[in-house]
């Protein structure tokens, strides 16, 4: 049986927030109204979604901590006070990692007073991109392998 339509959005709606795709989030807030979720069935999909996307990061940060060797778990990056290249081009990716468009604007600004050609912007957008295809494409696997996992024990069980 497949899902209903305000089931669909409501996955969607979570998708979107977990994406940081704020075009997506807009969209399927909006068509998860017009599936029939009230207000209150919205917010708590948003607030879920926020929840499992701030565990995502806070793992992305332990892990990355373990990956540089700190034991100090307290100790975090310095903030940069003056935009550099190096600092541009990562702030370039992780816009685009995070689909965050708002920063995406704030760092190309922020990329061309720092003497970063247009050309640059976009050989560095277009690494991004691919990155972020193939992160995609990563979860799209694990997702089918954790489907097939999932399913295959209780189909299993049906056939005997």
């Amino acid at each position: 049986m497949p899902l209903e339509l305000r089931d669909k959005e409501l996955a969607a709606i979570g998708a979107s927030i977990g994406a940081n795709c704020e075009p997506c989030i807009a969209h399927h807030l909006a068509a998860g109204r017009e599936a029939g979720l009230s207000p209150a069935e919205l917010y708590a999909a948003v607030a879920s979604a926020h929840a499992v996307r701030r565990e995502a990061v806070d793992l992305l940060a332990s892990r990355i901590d373990e990956l540089l060797g700190r034991s100090d778990k307290t100790v975090r990056p310095a903030t940069v006070r003056q935009p550099s290249r190096a600092h541009e081009l990562v702030s370039l990716g992780a816009s685009v990692g995070a689909n965050s468009h708002p920063l995406l604007r704030v760092h190309i600004a922020a990329a061309l007073e720092v003497g970063l050609e247009v050309h640059e912007i976009k050989s560095a957008l277009k690494m991004a991109g691919y990155v972020q295809q193939h992160a995609a494409a990563l979860t799209a696997e694990a997702v089918a392998g954790a489907l097939t996992e999932g399913v295959a024990p209780s189909s299993m069980a049906a056939t005997s």
